[in-house]
């Protein structure tokens, strides 16, 4: 996962009904793809694992959306189609996935999805760099998907729940239910801004993202009959106590601070169990809880 000019990786072991244990953490300097490939390889045995890259934020987009009228295995070719209109790069060489949105059972309305759009300008070098490294990935994934698998740690079965990082470039809120993304939002506020010594500053940037969180999660309580938020967790981090404190007094569910060490097993890794090293990995671990 780049970030920040660095390539954090994380590599989990699942086993059966276990927590999941994070084995391995690393860092890379990201300004040679092909060399931060190799060094985390020699490092880890990137070979030997299944292994999933994340896309940066500026290199795809999310799209939400009607499901195409056709049967679910066309979905993605119809939607590429569709997309012809909605985005500013060539479609036929992109790649398109589809994330179906859950209805409930004996729903009439149109199913309707999520579709990820990447260009492939943004896919052919990390692609070209893994074969030239070694490096064999089983998916290229986004930051909301990865959120997604940390938040379905934390929620409760058969309830609504929405999840809260504040990242180096950007804040993003996922809303899931029963594992599946049924929402998600990029926020305009950085983890910096949220710890930044000028109280001022500060204010402004918890100002803007409590704004944003209050029209969201009041926005899916409006539209969303079938999906009820039990709580909202936010992501560890620079700034977190002080605003999930002021965030509580705009929305209308609870605020919670996730508790990572109570749903994933760090033993292995002792650094994580320091308050500023572990949230600089917690995307890249989201992104390798993947199992499909």
């Amino acid at each position: 996962m780049p970030s920040g000019g660095q390539a954090r990786f994380a590599l989990v072991e699942r086993r059966g009904d276990a927590m999941p244990a994070v084995r391995w953490v690393h860092d890379e300097p990201w300004a040679d793809t092909v060399q931060a490939l190799r060094a985390a390889r020699r490092a880890g045995g990137l070979q030997r694992h299944r292994c999933v890259a994340l896309l940066q934020r500026a290199q795809y987009q999310l799209l939400p959306m009607d499901a195409p009228d056709v049967p679910r295995e066309d979905w993605r070719a119809a939607v590429r189609w569709k997309l012809k209109d909605m985005v500013d790069f060539p479609v036929e060489t992109a790649g398109v996935d589809v994330l179906e949105v859950p209805l409930d059972a004996g729903s009439r309305r149109q199913p309707t999805l999520i579709a990820v759009a990447a260009p492939a300008d943004a896919l052919r070098p990390l692609i070209e760099a893994g074969e030239e490294a070694g490096v064999d990935w089983a998916a290229l994934d986004v930051t909301e998907t990865a959120l997604r698998n940390l938040g379905a740690l934390l929620a409760t079965p058969g309830r609504g729940h929405a999840l809260l990082h504040i990242g180096e470039t950007h804040g993003t809120l996922v809303i899931t239910s029963e594992g599946e993304l049924l929402q998600s939002r990029q926020i305009d506020v950085t983890a910096a801004q949220l710890a930044d010594d000028n109280e001022a500053m500060r204010q402004q940037a918890f100002d803007r993202a409590g704004l944003e969180l209050q029209r969201t999660l009041d926005g899916f309580e409006r539209l969303s009959s079938q999906v009820t938020l039990e709580r909202m967790h936010v992501l560890p981090g620079p700034g977190i106590d002080a605003f999930c404190d002021y965030v509580r007094e705009l929305v209308y569910v609870p605020v919670l601070q996730a508790q990572m060490g109570e749903v994933l097993d760090f033993s292995a890794v002792p650094r994580l169990a320091d308050a500023q090293q572990m949230p600089r990995y917690l995307v890249a671990i989201g992104a390798a809880l993947r199992t499909d």
